[in-house]
């Protein structure tokens, strides 16, 4: 059956000597179908303790009449709060600054929800807490190439998307390298 469709149905008893008399005749509709995923899921805005967060909704369908979205926010590692809009942009208040947030949003249907879009923000991104720890640092020289190693920060320590440098001095004077972090970065 296609979703969102009305549908009428008769019920009759049937034996080998033919069809009874119709016993009952009734209307139903089916469900509405289950959307796509929401696309371009980001944060438009922030201040230290609020974010707005946009998208935009889903391939449109015959399948379904109107769209209701969900969203779930949180600190990260925590279960969160949810909302229900039928908007495609939402602002959060009452956040905590430097703090590790995610978001997901979803589109639904009376036939169910879609597959949940991802965010991590940061409400306003704020200097890290704490330096990388010097015990977790560790040298190791190859030629004349040095791999350095060390533990990053948490989300929480670094207090928004981290980027590490690394100052080296030579006779020519420092020099500043910017590395994205990894698991381990080197």
């Amino acid at each position: 059956l296609k979703p969102n469709t009305e549908y009428t149905f008769n019920i009759a008893a049937v034996n080998i000597n033919g069809t009874g008399i119709l016993v009952l005749n009734g209307m139903s509709t089916t469900l509405e179908e289950v959307p796509g995923p929401v696309k371009n899921l980001m944060k438009t805005a922030s201040t230290d303790n609020s974010v707005t967060i946009s998208w935009d909704p889903p391939e449109p369908s015959d399948g379904y009449t109107s769209v209701t979205y969900t969203l779930r926010y949180g600190v990260l590692d925590t279960p969160g709060e949810v909302i229900n809009t039928q908007n495609t942009q939402e602002s959060i208040n009452s956040l905590e600054p430097g703090i590790p947030y995610y978001i997901t949003v979803s589109a639904g249907t009376t036939g169910g929800n879609g597959k949940e879009e991802y965010l991590i923000f940061f409400t306003k991104e704020q200097a890290p807490n704490r330096a990388v720890s010097a015990s977790t640092i560790k040298t190791a020289w190859s030629g004349n190439s040095l791999n350095i190693s060390w533990e990053p920060l948490t989300l929480h320590e670094a207090r928004g998307f981290p980027m590490y440098y690394i100052y080296l001095n030579d006779s020519s004077g420092p020099v500043k390298r910017g590395i994205e972090p990894t698991a381990n970065t080197t």
